[in-house]
């Protein structure tokens, strides 16, 4: 019973200080060199499993937010 109570407890922590395990960067942070776009190689750092050609729907070579936010929504499904 303790065992759980511990688990739970901590479980809890790790939400409330917003820590998730494999949580891709917020857009900002994913625009390394602050351009605001987010380039290739900098998506690749992000590891999305994602082809960024097929996001980058506008074809400048980088993703801006809407872009980005939509590779995000299409890798949680």
């Amino acid at each position: 019973m303790k065992t759980i109570r511990f688990t739970l407890a901590a479980a809890a922590a790790l939400m409330a200080s917003g820590v998730a395990l494999a949580e891709p960067p917020k857009f900002a942070a994913a625009d390394a060199n602050g351009d605001g776009g987010v380039d290739a190689t900098e998506f690749a750092a992000t590891k999305i499993e994602r082809e960024f050609p097929k996001l980058d729907e506008d074809g400048d070579g980088k993703l801006n937010k809407q872009e980005y936010a939509a590779a995000l929504e299409e890798d949680c499904e």
